[in-house]
Parts: C-alpha cells; sequence; structure tokens
C-alpha cells in the first residue's frame, strides 16, 4: 500500500542534560518517496533512533514537521497517533522488543490480531513470514529458545507483518546471523 512521500521538514529535537541543551536532531529536512530505502548512517548518539522515534510517532520533536501522505504527525495526539502506529507504521526495533511468554509465531500474529485481523489470518500471516525469513520450523519456540539471529528475523517478520506503508528499523541487521 503506497500512501504518498513521507516529508520532514526542519526538524528539531532539543533535550536539556545538566543545564545544557543537546540537539541530537538540527533542522533536518528530507523526502524519501514510496517504495524508496532511506539509510541513515552515523556514530552512536548522532539521533538516527531519535528520528525513527519521531517518525514512528513515539517520540515529539521540539518543532519541525513530518507528513506520510497527507498525514501530518503534528496535528495527531492520543488515539489517532496510536492508530497511526497502528496501521501505517512498523517497527524493527533494535532490541527486538519480543514477548518473552509468547512463541515465535505469537509475536508475529498477536499484533496482527490487534490490528483487526482475525486469529486465523493472523497466525497463517505470521506462518508466510516465518518462512520468508528462514524460520518456518521455530514457529513454536519461545524468544529464549531463539539466537540473537533468530530473534531479530521474528522481529523483522513482525514488523512487516500487516504490509505498512512505512518500515522502521533500527539496526536491523546487527544480530542477523
Amino acid at each position: 500500500m503506497s500512501i504518498g512521500p513521507l516529508v520532514v521538514t526542519d526538524l528539531v529535537v532539543e533535550f536539556i542534560h545538566d543545564g545544557y541543551a543537546i540537539r541530537p536532531l538540527d533542522m533536518l529536512s528530507f523526502e524519501a518517496q514510496p517504495g524508496e530505502l532511506v539509510v541513515l548512517l552515523g556514530p552512536s548518539g548522532s539521533g538516527k533512533t531519535t528520528l525513527l522515534s519521531c517518525l514512528g510517532g513515539i517520540m515529539t520533536p521540539t518543532s519541525g514537521s513530518i507528513r506520510l501522505g497527507d498525514t501530518d504527525l503534528a496535528s495527531m495526539s492520543g488515539k489517532q497517533l496510536d492508530g497511526y502506529r497502528r496501521d501505517q507504521i512498523g517497527f524493527v526495533f533494535q532490541a527486538f522488543n519480543l514477548i518473552a511468554s509468547l512463541t515465535a509465531r505469537e509475536n508475529i500474529a498477536v499484533p496482527l490480531n490487534l490490528t483487526g485481523m482475525s486469529r486465523k489470518d493472523a497466525f497463517a500471516r505470521a506462518d508466510e513470514l516465518l518462512e520468508q525469513v528462514n524460520l518456518g520450523d521455530r514457529g513454536g519456540h519461545l524468544p529464549s529458545r531463539l539466537s540473537g539471529g533468530q530473534q531479530q528475523r521474528v522481529a523483522v517478520a513482525r514488523g512487516l507483518g500487516h504490509n505498512p506503508p512505512l518500515l522502521l528499523a533500527d539496526e536491523p541487521t546487527a544480530n542477523l546471523d
């Protein structure tokens, strides 16, 4: 599903730490077209995760704007942001964020079910994604029984689950085997 470009204009994020202003993002502007891959490179602390958090509606920037197609994140709050994150964004977190008590298959299916997909369809989609990431035989395993690379692949599959218009991945290959 394509919904239009991602447009970031004059984005600023500022924190006050020990009386000093820290700006991991300072007047950042860029545009990404549907289907385009954008890679962020930079040292630790340069604002990569901060930017992804803003794009995903997890963090509110100090100033500037973020638009995904016709959606203006600055005009959203509460349930609107929840809907944006649920329907428009796929996340692949650096730390996996898998639920320890759920199997790999359930970690992928449960978020799909929460978006309104039937249980049967959610588990069918989870099985399909597990095959795509070469883990079809590990779907019944808890995260603790998977290697770091396998957990990362489950996280990637979960992020792709609902075919989001925007997939945000924070160091998605760091733990792959």
